[in-house]
């Protein structure tokens, strides 16, 4: 529920949560709403969100810990389009590249890319740990309003 708004809800049931590249994810998306919405698109994504902590010490000398995220992997797709939505269940598949455990960011040219490089460098070097966190999304688009949203995490490997 954000700021009150209780307007229904939006699940993800998925046959199983362990899966190996190359695999297909299949799914349902359900909605049950408490009144009829008129949203521009209901969509699934599947991300695969790179989350990375290093230690670090403040300029007063306190350790702390710094973490920066970033996208390796998005893919969505739309389930249904623009209309008025109160309940109902989308089927869906996904299949997820077979080499998507490889999936990096693109790479940066230039000044920018080379002080990119040198930060992670140096991040490694200060004891840096990264995981990868993969979750399935599901968004019901709704046009100057808060979307409905569900997250489902996944383990891919």
């Amino acid at each position: 529920m954000i700021f009150g708004f209780d307007r229904g809800k939006i699940e993800i049931s998925l046959e199983k949560f362990n899966f190996s590249p190359g695999e297909i994810i299949k799914g349902k998306v359900s909605i049950e709403l408490k009144k009829p919405i008129l949203a521009k698109q209901l969509k699934i994504g599947l991300f695969g969100l790179k989350i990375i902590t290093r230690r670090v010490t403040t300029p007063k000398g306190t350790p702390s810990t710094e973490t920066r995220k970033e996208f390796i992997y998005q893919f969505e797709m739309p389930l249904d389009g623009e209309k008025e939505y109160l309940k109902g269940e989308y089927p869906f598949e996904i299949k997820i590249p077979a080499n998507i455990l490889q999936t990096t960011p693109p790479p940066t040219q230039g000044a920018i890319g080379a002080v990119i490089k040198t930060i992670e460098m140096l991040s490694s070097l200060s004891g840096a740990t990264s995981k990868i966190e993969w979750y399935l999304e599901a968004t019901l688009a709704i046009p100057r309003g808060f979307d409905i949203k569900k997250k489902v995490n996944i383990n891919i490997g």
